[in-house]
């Protein structure tokens, strides 16, 4: 019983992996965030090296509530860099949804951590985009008060639709796949060695 609970050193493994893949985030963001058009697809791209993290993680940390101390810490942090109260329900829906899934696998079946990911992959672009059609007025207040330029946010609400939000949220999907499947490529040694399916 002992072993499925969370100790020091798996909190500190999943800070120190957490940390990374903000750090990825943030990256993504201020490199997607140059071209409006691009921004869509943000979450698409970071959840493929954020994939290999998660992967990961759930082989070094399999145990219950690490998804969502992941999930909370990881919106904490957002919080207080200004990503808005829809993102972050974003990130904690998602972590809530994705922390369910990987239990019913007791957090060692692969598959199911791979769809815990692309669901909070999909959570967490969908957070961040709906709002930009759903309440337009609120999304360009909201941006040009946070620093962008009124015509980056124009440009980036022009080119948003329901099909490019719907688009992007499936290559969302994918992205979390992909880097699911590069995380167990990469750490396959690791994968063998904890039994995961």
């Amino acid at each position: 019983m002992n072993n499925n609970k969370l100790k020091a050193k798996d909190l500190i493994t999943t800070a120190i992996f957490t940390v990374v893949t903000i750090i990825i985030f943030f990256v993504g963001s201020m490199t997607f965030g140059m071209i409006p058009v691009l921004y869509p697809f943000l979450i698409a791209f970071v959840s493929i090296p954020g994939g290999i993290i998660w992967a990961y993680l759930r082989v070094r940390v399999p145990k219950r509530f690490a998804i969502i101390i992941q999930s909370v810490v990881t919106t904490l942090v957002f919080w207080f860099a200004g990503i808005g109260p829809f993102m972050a329900l974003g990130f904690l829906v998602g972590g809530v949804l994705s922390e369910i899934i990987s239990s019913i696998g007791k957090y060692k079946n692969n598959t199911l951590n791979t769809i815990s990911y692309a669901v909070q992959a999909f959570c967490v672009h969908i957070g961040a985009f709906l709002v930009t059609i759903v309440a337009r007025d609120y999304y360009f207040d909201f941006c040009t008060t946070g620093g962008m330029t009124s015509e980056w946010t124009n440009t980036f609400l022009n080119f948003m639709s329901w099909p490019v939000l719907l688009s992007s949220g499936v290559l969302a999907i994918a992205g979390a796949i992909i880097g699911m499947l590069l995380g167990k490529a990469l750490l396959k040694k690791h994968f063998a060695k904890a039994g995961m399916v």
